[in-house]
């Protein structure tokens, strides 16, 4: 049951690292360190949404008994320990699995009744996850414990499970999934055997320590997979007709394509042509004007959470009074999650005074948090309704609207493409996460300055795309771009 060194080990985090960008792991194996960004493993965790530790939100859960591998002297070792304890029926926290080229170390073990070689028991396992999504990665990776588990008590589990966000347990079936894992499988054990993946770039690309050469790579052969949300599936297709670069793409009448695509819906031909014209002449195209509500005041909202420490915390926005001209930041800051519901009420009595507004946000992230805070501290059906009817998504506008010579539509990006200038463009959320778990450590006030300071960053950048959309005329109208 020991592994055999002359062979490639396949890792359970390789599931994560896949989806998120299949070069992650050939860089791992092949690549060249030099090019190596390293990666806070708390910002590593905060990518994978793992909970820094998973046993506390177990604890609520399970009784286990704890495997600490870093105390063992290999992985052979940590595996035999683990398996004495299987053994003896126990549940087992972070123990370690292992079968011929196959090592996974899954969140908890759990003995359940019935038969298997251990005994009148068998396991199946469970991890935990800072999200409230089922998603592939997650579910292939506890398909692959659960094989390892099946080599080594005889028994294949029917059922793996996940603790979401919410500590809610959450199984489905292996057998409904076992087909599309086994091709994934068969992917990565290319990719560990010497297969490089063909050139694809995925927003996953940003979050590895491999950026840097995912993105020369796709550039220097000017791949589709630059388009902007474009599947490994839809540039499979391509390739298929011939179409490999954005140039190709571009070259191409939307007709064409269809005759040669027929079962894209043609929306999705047009906007892949306009992305890949814009890219190739390096121009915006402004499809049709979006309409803003002519207010008094504008509000420009931005939430800064840790997931792992289940705490939102802080509520920051800009107020432009339109008449003067007037622009103000303004903030409410928790420091622990004892003080988060103080923040939030200070948050819906702000909010109460207003008139004559309307918020402004980009993407979905605003209205979620909103809605976790609602349940969890409540909040007037008025304000509720307030918040609702006066809330602009102004990343959906923008994609509604423009088509911008850019790869990704993140703020970050759509911010600088139009020239807003971080104080720290190196600043993200996750880092923001980490300067807010450093202040809470030392109180050091210059840190959460820094925190102010890329919060006030995100909603000035906000206000940016909102001002550059307001002045923008359509080029052409959606029958001459089609």
């Amino acid at each position: 049951m020991l592994t055999d060194t002359n062979q490639p080990k396949l890792y359970g985090d390789y599931f994560y690292k896949f989806f998120q960008c299949p070069h992650w792991i050939w860089y791992d194996i092949y690549g060249d360190g030099q090019h190596k960004r390293e990666i806070p493993p708390l910002l590593d965790l905060i990518y994978k949404g793992k909970a820094v530790d998973a046993g506390k939100g177990l604890a609520t859960h399970k009784k286990f008994e704890q495997i600490n591998p870093d105390l063992f002297k290999d992985l052979d070792e940590a595996f035999i320990a683990t398996v004495e304890l299987m053994k003896q029926g126990k549940n087992i926290y972070h123990g370690l699995l292992m079968s011929e080229d196959w090592v996974g170390m899954p969140d908890l073990l759990e003995a359940r009744e019935g038969q298997s070689n251990l005994g009148d028991f068998y396991y199946v396992v469970y991890d935990v996850q800072n999200s409230l999504e089922m998603r592939d990665e997650y579910k292939f990776q506890l398909i692959f414990y659960s094989l390892i588990l099946e080599r080594i008590q005889g028994v294949r589990p029917t059922e793996a499970y996940l603790i979401d966000a919410q500590g809610n347990e959450v199984g489905f079936k292996i057998a409904d999934y076992i087909d599309q894992f086994h091709l994934t499988r068969q992917q990565i054990e290319k990719i560990l055997n010497g297969e490089k993946p063909a050139p694809f770039l995925k927003a996953g690309c940003k979050r590895t320590p491999w950026y840097s050469l995912c993105i020369a790579e796709t550039q220097g052969c000017n791949d589709v997979s630059l388009i902007y949300k474009i599947s490994q599936a839809d540039q499979r297709r391509l390739y298929d007709i011939g179409i490999k670069t954005v140039d190709a793409l571009a070259a191409i009448k939307p007709d064409e394509l269809q005759e040669k695509l027929e079962d894209w819906p043609f929306d999705k031909i047009i906007r892949f042509s306009n992305q890949a014209k814009s890219l190739t002449t390096g121009q915006p195209m402004i499809i049709r004007k979006p309409n803003f509500p002519a207010v008094r005041y504008e509000v420009y909202f931005d939430i800064e959470s840790d997931p792992l420490a289940d705490i939102d915390y802080l509520l920051g926005f800009l107020i432009k009074d339109t008449k003067t001209g007037d622009v103000e930041y303004k903030y409410f800051l928790a420091k622990d999650k004892e003080h988060e519901p103080e923040a939030w009420r200070k948050f819906l009595d702000y909010l109460a005074g207003l008139e004559d507004f309307v918020i402004y946000h980009y993407a979905f992230y605003e209205r979620l948090v909103f809605d976790r805070l609602v349940t969890r501290y409540g909040a007037p059906a008025s304000l509720v309704e307030k918040f609702k009817e006066n809330t602009i998504d102004l990343h959906m506008k923008l994609v509604d609207s423009a088509i911008l010579p850019i790869y990704f539509y993140s703020l970050k990006d759509v911010g600088s493409y139009l020239n807003y200038k971080w104080n720290d463009p190196h600043a993200g959320g996750a880092e923001s996460i980490l300067w807010y778990k450093e202040w809470l450590e030392t109180e050091d006030e210059a840190i959460i300055k820094k925190i102010l300071r890329y919060n006030e960053d995100d909603v000035r950048a906000t206000m940016t795309i909102k001002d550059w959309l307001a002045e923008q005329k359509p080029h052409k109208t959606k029958e001459e771009l089609d």
